[in-house]
């Protein structure tokens, strides 16, 4: 698993569907490097952003920025809050990236469940982080923080202090909704910890 030393020219990418609050997550990472002092360029929404609609958006971060959308085999992190989604954008990831990938599955139809089909084989994709983000924020009755679940699963893997972060989410988040986010971000920050000091499983 990779893990960022510093943020010099870094690229993240946000993948989901609609209603999850990806541009969110990209706004709170923004501020994240903002507030840490570099040059920041955000894209604008990509996708359909209705309900199940395909959903990304990209942040590039560092020194020096042109351009704020990266091409295939550019990205260092894939943040995707569906399975199906963060598969479609794996094209995106360079050779050294990681994706960080939430077990949940969503059918043709919209039916959506928290673990994929019997046949779907997570151990062909070596650079991908499976989280189990859906089940810990149902468990949580914080279905809705999904996006800060994942947001601090990355902030695992990013230099940037844990103030930071805080201070950022703060900026973006209304209060009434401070306290969950908080809480999910925690966990996820958590979850990522876990999957780096477990020794990596193999088929």
């Amino acid at each position: 698993m990779k893990r960022a030393t510093k943020a010099t020219d870094s690229s993240v990418m946000f993948t989901g569907v609609g209603g999850q609050g990806i541009l969110l997550a990209g706004d709170v990472l923004a501020e994240v490097a903002l507030q840490a002092g570099l040059y920041v360029k955000k894209s604008g929404i990509r996708g359909l952003s209705r309900r199940f609609g395909s959903v990304w958006c990209q942040i590039r971060m560092g020194d020096e920025v042109h351009s704020p959308v990266c091409g295939t085999g550019a990205i260092d992190f894939l943040v995707s809050l569906e399975m199906q989604e963060g598969l479609r954008r794996l094209p995106f990831l360079n050779d050294n990236g990681t994706a960080l990938i939430n077990r949940l599955w969503i059918d043709s139809h919209g039916t959506a469940r928290s673990a994929p089909p019997p046949e779907f084989d997570e151990f062909k994709y070596a650079n991908c982080l499976w989280l189990d983000g859906t089940e810990t924020t149902r468990q949580a009755e914080q279905t809705r923080s999904l996006n800060f679940f994942m947001l601090g699963a990355l902030a695992g893997l990013l230099p940037f202090k844990d103030a930071v972060w805080k201070s950022a989410i703060k900026s973006v988040v209304q209060p009434r909704f401070l306290p969950a986010n908080l809480e999910m971000f925690a966990a996820g920050n958590d979850a990522v910890l876990v999957h780096q000091a477990a020794p990596r499983k193999t088929k």
